[in-house]
């Protein structure tokens, strides 16, 4: 598997949230922070040579004072990430760790190992952790769990592990669908995996629906997402920018949920809404 990276470049200072948020709505959703540039890497399939043409493009039209773009083959797409991805706590009992390192974990350890190499979402960003954090708060065990823009499926297997009796994990890009059915493989975890845009699904309700996803498209999907979820159950977001909250808080309210819990880390938020 080949891949292209793709290297953009800011003014000194600069916030970079926003420019994370804009690889993200472009299939990148991890990228490696250097000074003051941000890299990331697209699976080189049909299709994504356009992607990372109009991904330069928006990141010029946003402020990027340069794009490069390269070739990479898997080997150094692995060896890139074995630099910055190490096993990493998330909450009290998550611990997310590559496939190449070793873990002595302790009991009660819920761990996930990822291949990152073929990642969509490692847990190292803000907006995973936060969304792993609020699902450990949850009470998902013995409940239905529906994973709204999946990546690579860290959050439905972060839903098995924490006892969920049915998890549907749905992402709009089939590389990102077939990378989770891949780390659901090594994880030894069972969920289905999908390819579809939204909710998907109306003919059922869930007990918990998860989304980490841009700002927009939890604004668009609040009032789907409330017709699924049951009577009493959650909706968990991420990956909203802190000055998008007001605009995506007012339209879970308007959609008819209740605030229950708010996280914000490095000018990310995730919050739990209840219906």
């Amino acid at each position: 598997m080949s891949w292209i990276e793709v290297k953009a470049g800011f003014e000194a200072g600069q916030d970079l949230s926003p420019y994370i948020d804009l690889f993200g709505e472009f299939g990148i959703e991890n990228t490696l922070e250097e000074g003051d540039s941000l890299t990331g890497c697209l699976v080189s399939v049909d299709g994504s040579e356009a992607r990372i043409n109009e991904l330069e493009s928006a990141l010029k039209q946003a402020g990027a004072l340069y794009v490069q773009t390269r070739d990479l083959v898997e080997d150094n797409w692995e060896v890139a990430w074995r630099q910055f991805f190490k096993p990493r706590r998330v909450g009290q009992r998550f611990v997310v760790r590559p496939t190449w390192e070793s873990f002595e974990s302790s009991e009660g350890d819920l761990v996930i190992v990822l291949d990152p190499g073929q990642a969509f979402g490692t847990g190292d960003h803000p907006t995973t952790r936060l969304c792993l954090e609020l699902m450990e708060g949850a009470d998902i065990s013995g409940r239905r769990v529906l994973d709204i823009g999946c990546g690579s499926g860290i959050l439905s297997i972060g839903a098995c592990l924490l006892g969920a009796t049915s998890v549907m994990a749905i992402d709009i890009d089939p590389i990102a669908v077939e990378v989770a059915k891949e780390n659901r493989a090594t994880n030894q975890v069972d969920f289905e995996a999908v390819v579809g845009e939204g909710v998907l699904v109306y003919d059922e309700t869930w007990d918990v629906v998860v989304s980490n996803i841009i700002s927009a498209t939890l604004i668009r999907l609040a009032r789907d997402v409330r017709v699924l979820v049951s009577p009493g159950g959650r909706w968990i977001i991420s990956g909203v920018i802190s000055d998008n909250w007001p605009d995506v808080l007012a339209a879970a309210q308007s959609a008819g949920f209740g605030l229950v819990t708010f996280k914000e880390e490095d000018g990310w938020v995730a919050a739990t809404f209840t219906c």
